[in-house]
């Protein structure tokens, strides 16, 4: 694992251990851990529970962003974390909007990835999938291939 994802997941543990949190692995971090495509995360997006963002909050000393997004995205709770070498994005009940309006996107299946003798909560490729192609960005084209493959 290189070195700026190890610790970016290290500061998350420890974060989640001081709030009792449960996060989830979201995004292209999924794919690095696996060694899916090559891929690189840039960041660390993280699933979580109102609750538990709130408690990651109180947890890191800082204030949720509230309802953070943009057009594509927004979250009822979102977290932007700096700390560690990857920034840390915490969302909770997030919603992808598209031409239809706003879905929101739940997780339907929840894994767990084994990596250098440590154990991640992550969501399942399914859903990673679902979600590359519900988010319709021209970025995550590759993604899906590479997932496609892996799920063929």
């Amino acid at each position: 694992m290189r070195p700026e994802l190890a610790q970016s997941l290290a500061f998350l543990e420890r974060l989640a251990d001081n709030a009792r949190a449960e996060p989830v692995l979201f995004g292209t971090a999924v794919l690095e851990l696996l060694g899916i495509g090559g891929f690189q995360a840039s960041d660390l997006d993280v699933i979580v529970s109102v609750d538990d963002a709130e408690a990651l909050a109180a947890a890191a000393g800082v204030e949720p962003d509230g309802q953070g997004g943009n057009d594509r995205f927004r979250s009822r709770v979102h977290l932007h974390l700096d700390g560690a070498p990857l920034v840390i994005d915490i969302m909770a009940e997030m919603s992808i909007g598209s031409s239809d309006g706003w879905t929101p996107y739940d997780l339907r299946e929840i894994t767990e990835i084994a990596v250098d003798g440590r154990r991640f909560r992550a969501a399942s490729l399914a859903d990673l999938r679902r979600f590359y192609s519900l988010a319709g960005r021209t970025k995550d084209i590759a993604k899906i291939a590479a997932l496609d493959a892996i799920l063929a």
